[in-house]
Formats: C-alpha cells, structure tokens, sequence
C-alpha cells in the first residue's frame, strides 16, 4: 500500500465517521428527550398533587427548571445542520470525460480531487459534530441534575415522610 492509497482510506473513513457521528448524536438527543418527558411528567404529577407536603413541591420547581434547560440543549443539537456528502458517481464521471488525459493521470486527477473533496467535508462536518457534542453534553448534565434532584426528592418521600 502507497502513503497516497493509505491517506486516501483515512480519509473515506474519516469522512463516513463524520456523518455518522451526526446520527449517532441525533439518537442520543432523542434519548435524552425521553428521559425528559418522564421526569416531566413526574415533576408535573408531584407539583398538582394535592396530599403532597411542601418539600417535594418546592423540589420540582429546579427540576422543571432543569428539565426546561436540557430540553433546549437536546432542540440545539437535533436542529437540522446542512452536512457536506460525496458527490455522486455521474460528476466523477462528467469531470473525467472533460480530461484528455491517459487513465493513469485522469485516475490520479479524480483522486486528489476526491481527497481535496472529502478534506473540505471533513471539516466542515467535523465543526457541525463539534456543535452537537456541545449541545448534547449541555443537555445531559442538566437532565442528569434533573434526575438527581427527583431521586432525591423520592428518596425523601420515601424515608422522611410519615404516613399520617
């Protein structure tokens, strides 16, 4: 294998890593989002709950702030983001019908365009990924503040209050 034939792979397989980090973010989002509708349900059940002393109602009033928050995080990353993909086969092949060129120098053409090509995707979709990470991170560790809150609150139900 030449450096040329081996930068090449790195590349193809760098710019696949790139789109699919995209989706694998987008699903993790959507998880997150999950999570939220349950522990905002929960937050809302405890808030209208008439028997419900005034500690676990104060408690959800950060939850929802929190739930709030990640929702806005998960929103961020799911929006959709205009990702850079290959072009198809036919341009490749208008490109080289244009070049008068022997196969091995046409070959070579359409490789170093193809590496150029995929370089500036790489980039592009590598700075909307870096985005997303942030996003999705923001809205775990809220949801995570969130979660913990409302374990904390059940934990508090469960053992501090006495049945009257």
């Amino acid at each position: 294998m030449t450096t040329n034939e081996f930068l090449g792979e790195r590349t193809r397989e760098r710019d696949r890593f790139e789109l699919e980090l995209g989706d694998t973010f987008d699903v993790k989002a959507s998880i997150v989002l999950l999570i939220l509708t349950f522990l905002g349900t929960i937050a809302a059940t405890m808030l209208t709950a008439d028997r419900l002393k005034a500690a676990p109602k104060l408690a959800q009033i950060p939850v929802i702030a929190l739930v709030v928050i990640s929702g806005i995080f998960c929103v961020a990353c799911l929006w959709p983001k205009d990702y850079l993909f290959d072009d198809l086969p036919e341009t490749y092949a208008n490109w080289l019908a244009d070049l008068g060129e022997s196969d091995a120098e046409r070959l070579e053409g359409v490789t170093t365009l193809s590496m150029e090509l995929a370089n500036g995707r790489i980039s592009h979709n590598h700075v909307l990924n870096k985005a997303k990470a942030w996003s999705l991170n923001g809205a775990f560790w809220f949801m995570a503040l969130a979660l913990f809150v409302e374990l904390g609150t059940l934990a508090y139900m469960a053992f501090a209050i006495r049945p009257s």
